[in-house]
C-alpha cells in the first residue's frame, strides 16, 4: 500500500492510502517506513525447511554509530539485542518450525493511525507484543518525503521495536521524475533522508525503497528498468552516505507484473546484491485468492509468488520479508479466509531461519482491502474467524 494525500484528524497530520489498483491503504497519522539498506544483514539459521543444514547469510556489520539508533538514555542488558536495532534483531537465531517464537520479528502497520498506540492496540489484541512496526512517508513532494518527514519517526519515538519505513522513489504522480533521480538531481534529498533517520535515533531501521514498483498504479512504476534501477541505486548510495546503518528492502507486489513493467518479470528490476539487504514481497489473499491449500501452494510457487521470490532471495544470499499481507474479503474471495492466516503462518514457520520480518496489514478504509482483524468501529468489516485464527497462531 502506498500513502498519498495528507489531511488532519484531531489536529494531527495524517496520510491516507493511495489507490493501488485492487486495494488502497488508510494511513491515518504520519506515514513513514525505514529503508533496509544492503549492508550485509544476516539471518542466523539452524536447519532448512527440508530439515537439512543451512549455511547462514553473512552476519550484519557492527554498528558504526550506536548513538544514531539507540534510545537516548536507555539501559540494555549486556549481550542482549537492542529491540530497536534491525540489524541485531534480524541476526537473532531462529529455528525453523515455529513463528514468531521468541526471536521472530512479527508486527503490523498502525491502523487507524500510524503511531505506537495503534500498533500496541493490535498487538495487545493478538496477545503478543509486536517486534516491528511498518509505516510510510508522506510523498506530496520531494521535501515532504525526505527532509520533511520527521513526524513519521516522532510518532514512533516510544515504540521499543524495529521500525520499517516504506519510501517511494519519487513523489506521488511524478513518475516522469525517475529520470531526474537517475541523473542524480535528487542526491541531496536522499542524503537528507538518511540524516533525518539518524537525527531521530532510527538509523538502524529498514527502508522498503521504491516498494511495489511492479504494481500498475505505482507512481514509481518501473516501465524502464534501467532508469528505475539507476534511480534506486542513487537513492541507496546517498541514503547510506549519511546513514550507513540503514537496511534496504527491495519489495515486489505479489502475483503479477504487467508486461510493460520490468519486461513482465519483477526480478528484471533487481538493482543488484550490493544495493539490497533484504528481498521482500507484499502478499494478499486476492487475485487470485486461495480457497484451498493446493491453490495457495500453486500461487506461491508461480512467477511473482511468495515461494518463487523467496527462492530468488535465497539464491542471492538475502534474508526475506513479507512487509504487508492479509485477508481481503472485498476482492475475488468475497469473504474472509481464516485458512489463509493458517497457511501464511505455516509458511513463515517453515522458513523462520531466513525470515527477516513479517507485518500484517490492517485496513478499514472504504474501498480498501478491509483486512482489519481487531478493530470494532463502524467503518470496519469484521473478520472474526480470521482474527481468532491469527490470535491463536501469532499470540502468546
Amino acid at each position: 500500500m502506498i500513502g498519498a494525500k495528507r489531511t488532519s484528524t484531531g489536529g494531527s497530520p495524517m496520510a491516507d492510502g493511495r489507490q493501488r489498483g485492487r486495494r488502497s491503504l488508510l494511513l491515518a497519522g504520519f506515514a513513514t517506513l525505514v529503508v533496509l539498506s544492503g549492508l550485509g544483514v544476516g539471518v542466523a539459521t539452524t536447519t532448512s525447511e527440508t530439515g537439512t543444514p543451512d549455511t547462514p547469510p553473512p552476519p550484519p556489520s557492527s554498528s558504526p554509530a550506536a548513538s544514531a539508533s539507540a534510545t537516548p538514555g536507555a539501559a540494555r542488558t549486556p549481550g542482549s539485542a537492542d529491540p530497536r536495532s534491525a540489524r541485531q534483531r534480524i541476526a537473532q537465531p531462529r529455528a525453523n518450525g515455529a513463528w514468531p517464537g521468541s526471536q521472530g520479528l512479527s508486527g503490523v502497520n498502525g491502523d487507524p493511525v500510524l503511531d505506537t498506540a495503534a500498533v500496541r492496540a493490535f498487538c495487545d489484541a493478538r496477545g503478543r507484543p509486536c517486534g516491528v512496526a511498518q509505516t510510510y512517508t508522506d510523498r506530496t513532494s520531494w521535501k515532504s518525503m525526505t527532509r520533511g518527514t520527521g513526524w513519521t519517526f516522532e510518532l514512533f519515538a516510544d515504540f521499543d521495536g524495529v521500525l520499517v519505513v516504506s519510501q517511494g522513489l519519487v513523489p506521488e504522480d511524478s513518475g516522469d521524475e525517475l529520470d531526474d533521480c537517475a541523473r542524480g538531481e535528487h542526491d541531496d534529498d536522499w542524503r537528507a533522508f538518511g540524516t533525518l533517520m539518524r537525527t531521530h535515533y532510527r538509523g538502524d531501521s529498514v527502508v522498503r525503497l521504491g516498494w511495489e514498483f511492479n504494481e500498475k498504479t505505482s507512481s514509481w512504476r518501473a516501465d524502464d528498468p534501467q532508469t528505475w534501477i539507476a534511480c534506486y541505486r542513487r537513492a541507496a548510495d546517498n541514503i547510506r552516505a549519511t546513514n550507513p546503518e540503514v537496511l534496504l528492502d527491495w519489495t515486489i507486489n505479489a502475483h503479477e507484473t504487467p508486461a510493460g513493467v520490468c519486461g513482465g518479470v519483477s526480478t528484471n528490476c533487481y538493482p543488484g546484491d550490493d544495493y539490497v539487504d533484504i528481498v521482500g514481497i507484499d502478499n494478499y489473499d486476492h487475485y487470485p485468492w486461495s480457497p484451498t491449500k493446493a491453490a495457495f501452494d500453486h500461487t506461491a510457487t508461480r512467477p511473482e509468488g511468495l515461494t518463487w521470490l523467496y527462492d530468488f532471495a535465497r539464491a542471492h544470499g538475502k534474508p526475506f520479508s513479507v512487509g504487508e499481507w492479509g485477508v481481503v474479503p472485498t476482492a475475488d474471495a468475497g469473504r474472509e479466509n481464516p485458512d489463509y492466516i493458517q497457511w501464511m503462518h505455516d509458511w513463515f514457520a517453515a522458513r523462520a531461519s531466513h525470515l527477516a520480518y513479517e507485518a500484517y496489514f490492517s485496513d478499514c478504509r472504504e474501498g480498501g482491502v478491509q483486512s482489519s482483524l481487531f478493530r470494532t468501529d463502524e467503518e470496519c468489516r469484521r473478520n472474526p474467524q480470521s482474527a481468532a485464527r491469527y490470535a491463536a497462531l501469532f499470540g502468546a
